[in-house]
């Protein structure tokens, strides 16, 4: 504001205040002192009233020759200085007493009714002089205006470069206060505190509740609040919170938008009080939980997953120590086996049966912390045309499979994330009974912040949508898809999205899901990529590679020592063995002290009461700094089989495992083929 105004208004302000001391005030002064010579005479009036009522209730008769009585009871009122004048009258309008004071224009006069049983006796008239009020007033207005004469004359003369920086420190501040309002990504709204109206809002609680400034302030803080249907026991209860408590909370309400939709909030309300610590407002805050009760949600279903998999560990571990057995066992007589012979279908069968509960195994796994994926970089071309193919073979369904020639390749544990695929594209086909077309699309994408995707950091993934054309999934089951063992097929058993979730999350990437019943769903999977590696992964013929190397095996089950071992014999290698990882180590120590060096040790890495193959390597490679070591496990609570180079293996083989996966692993260990 530019200084001449500045003063133009101090100089309207300072005459404003002689006009206000001279004028105002004596008018004011005037007006309260009539206005309680008017009440007092009504005091005085009543209280004599009653007094002379009392005389005619004593003697109603005779009361009227009660004079000296009644000049006593009205004369015993103090008149506070002003002349007043009073007289008695009966019902034939008689003056039964009176004072003695005369008094003149200007003054005030009341009426008051006698009454005895009902009825009108006579009356009290008071007369009151204003002729003092007047005089008062007239000295007042003298006194008052050569004082406000010497105030314009002080305010007027006050430097105005004060007065402008006070007033544009005011109006900054008031700026700053206003940037907070509307920078605050809470919606804030400002109540009236007596009627609960909204006075004020920022930009944040329109766009919360979707509605623009004017129309929000024409509504009221219950009409956000559907579940509040008792306004008056809402109002009292807030007011009694705020006035012991000093504020009002609710925390996960369910607020409600001007489309009808409802979404989770918490609501804060505390007192905005003035300069004179009176309230003048009540302060709203209003906060969108969405988020963090996904979040919850999410954190909740991982505690469900992490419980289940304490269980599911321990019982993985040892069922894959059996089916290495079995597996192992089939694998090998099937070397002795004619592929003509009725005998090999049999064992075809078998080998499958032991493969799909090797498969059950791995879900159980994934569930725990021993399930953490074995990463090897992996073409998801490959995998989703693979997984998608097997999964729809013999049903109605077709698939759409849209994946760009340069897509990122990832770094993944290829068993599981083919049974991600697995599982969403027979989830999909299973919501289309009739068939319809399921469609796959890939793409890459670098996610600038954590805002692109909640709960993952910046940078490169491959985005995975597999869309249906099915029945779609219900609001209310939306939450509970990905908990263990929740299904709505009566053949399900609830572990393929559990398991699917599980799998996307150690691999640190996400999964959600959109759907509308009657239209289809659309899962949607975030994977981090490799965005430089670009050639073709070359295929694993899938053929048995003989040596003659000299082998230390160290496993605790007896069963899966001997089948191991009878294994690697056929495949040409010298094998000795271990139940722990001391007899490993002393085996290791005095063969290598002796010049006979083993050329390889496979380790369980697990092992019950005894020194497993974790603990057991650290000492080996102390022992032979170039030792070649391969990690074996069922199951594992370490990351050493995903991150095996990093303990000092140089591969890893899970269990259960085939003659010809053994054999891979040893050449490609032992150098008697390429390493991919």
């Amino acid at each position: 504001m530019p200084r001449q105004n500045a003063a133009s208004i101090i100089t309207f302000l300072s005459g404003l205040i002689i006009f206000i001391l001279a004028i105002a005030f004596p008018f004011v002064y005037f007006f309260v002192s009539y206005e309680y010579i008017k009440g007092s005479i009504e005091t005085e009036g009543k209280i004599s009233a009653s007094q002379i009522m009392k005389i005619i209730a004593s003697n109603p008769s005779a009361w009227e020759f009660e004079q000296e009585r009644l000049q006593i009871s009205l004369s015993s009122f103090p008149r506070k200085g002003y002349p007043e004048k009073w007289r008695t009258l009966n019902a034939k309008n008689e003056v039964i007493a009176e004072s003695n004071t005369e008094i003149s224009e200007p003054y005030i006069m009341r009426t008051f009714e006698l009454i005895d049983a009902g009825t009108i006796v006579g009356r009290l008239e008071i007369y009151r002089s204003l002729m003092p009020l007047f005089k008062k007033t007239g000295v007042l207005s003298l006194l008052m205006l050569p004082i406000g004469i010497v105030t314009f004359l002080i305010i007027r003369f006050v430097p105005i470069e004060m007065i402008y920086r006070t007033e544009e420190a005011l109006r900054e501040s008031n700026e700053l206060l206003n940037k907070i309002f509307l920078s605050l990504r809470e919606a804030v709204f400002i109540i009236d505190p007596n009627t609960l109206k909204i006075i004020n809002c920022n930009i944040v609680a329109e766009k919360m509740f979707g509605i623009e400034k004017k129309v929000m302030l024409e509504q009221y803080l219950i009409s956000l609040l559907p579940g509040i249907h008792d306004v008056e026991k809402f109002k009292n209860n807030l007011v009694t919170n705020i006035e012991t408590k000093g504020f009002f909370q609710i925390n996960d309400f369910q607020m409600r938008r001007f489309d009808g939709s409802l979404f989770p909030a918490d609501c804060n309300i505390v007192h905005l009080y003035n300069e004179n610590n009176v309230c003048f407002a009540y302060l709203c805050v209003i906060n969108d939980i969405t988020e963090r009760k996904k979040h919850e949600e999410d954190t909740l279903r991982s505690q469900k997953l992490e419980s289940l998999g304490i269980l599911a560990g321990g019982i993985a571990h040892d069922f894959n120590n059996l089916l290495t057995a079995i597996v192992g066992c089939v694998s090998a007589l099937k070397l002795y086996t004619s592929a003509e012979d009725e005998s090999y279908q049999m064992l075809e069968h078998a080998e499958k049966a032991a493969l799909r509960a090797k498969d059950l195994t791995r879900q159980l796994l994934t569930f725990s912390k021993g399930g953490e994926p074995v990463k090897q970089i992996v073409s998801l071309k490959e995998i989703i045309r693979n997984s998608t193919g097997f999964s729809l073979r013999g049903s109605k369904s077709k698939s759409n499979i849209i994946v760009p020639d340069n897509i990122w390749h990832i770094f993944a544990d290829e068993g599981q994330i083919s049974q991600v695929i697995n599982n969403l594209i027979i989830n999909a086909s299973q919501a289309m009974p009739e068939g319809g077309i399921i469609t796959i699309k890939c793409e890459n994408v670098t996610l600038q912040n954590n805002y692109d995707v909640p709960k993952l950091v910046a940078g490169d993934y491959v985005k995975i949508l597999i869309e249906d054309q099915g029945t779609g999934i219900p609001e209310e089951n939306l939450k509970k898809i990905f908990d263990p063992y929740f299904t709505t097929k009566p053949e399900g058993n609830g572990l393929g999205l559990a398991t699917t979730y599980s799998i996307v999350k150690k691999h640190k990437g996400f999964i959600g899901v959109e759907s509308e019943v009657g239209k289809g769903t659309i899962f949607t999977i975030y994977l981090p990529a490799l965005r430089d590696i670009d050639e073709k992964l070359p295929d694993i013929e899938d053929k048995l590679i003989h040596g003659d190397a000299r082998i230390l095996l160290m496993d605790d089950e007896e069963v899966v020592r001997k089948i191991a071992g009878w294994m690697l014999n056929k495949l040409g290698y010298e094998v000795e063995y271990a139940e722990n990882g001391s007899e490993l180590i002393e085996k290791y120590r005095t063969e290598f002290i002796n010049g006979k060096k083993f050329d390889a040790v496979i380790v369980d890495l697990t092992v019950p009461g005894g020194m497993g193959g974790e603990e057991a390597i650290k000492k080996l490679i102390e022992i032979d700094p170039d030792i070649k070591a391969i990690a074996s496990s069922g199951y594992s609570n370490n990351p050493a089989m995903s991150d095996f180079p990093l303990f000092g293996f140089k591969a890893v083989i899970s269990k259960p495992y085939k003659i010809n996966e053994l054999s891979k692993t040893i050449s490609r260990v032992l150098n008697l083929q390429p390493t991919f």
